[in-house]
């Protein structure tokens, strides 16, 4: 039985700096579209949550693949900044 060779990332590299730049396409991009750009400053507190909810929130960032931390805080700014109902 013969052993699979691994492929060699720098001849692959090479490949790619020999081909020629019509391969590629253009590509424009336009840097203060980018989400990593557009983030807010986040501020790091302590909170205290009653364990029922903290279980409901858990269960669905858990199932929607997302850190809780991001769930509470779009509720909260759904709740406080964008509807403006708790004023």
């Amino acid at each position: 039985m013969e052993k699979n060779k691994k492929p060699c990332l720098k001849k692959a590299l090479k490949k790619v700096d020999q081909a020629p730049l019509a391969q590629f396409g253009e590509v424009s991009i336009d840097l203060e579209s980018l989400p990593c750009l557009k983030k807010t400053m986040k501020e790091k507190i302590t909170a205290n949550f009653d364990a029922d909810v903290l279980e409901v929130i858990r269960t669905v960032a858990k199932k929607n693949h997302i850190p809780y931390a991001t769930l509470i805080n779009d509720v909260l700014r759904r709740v406080f900044v964008e509807n403006k109902k708790a004023s």
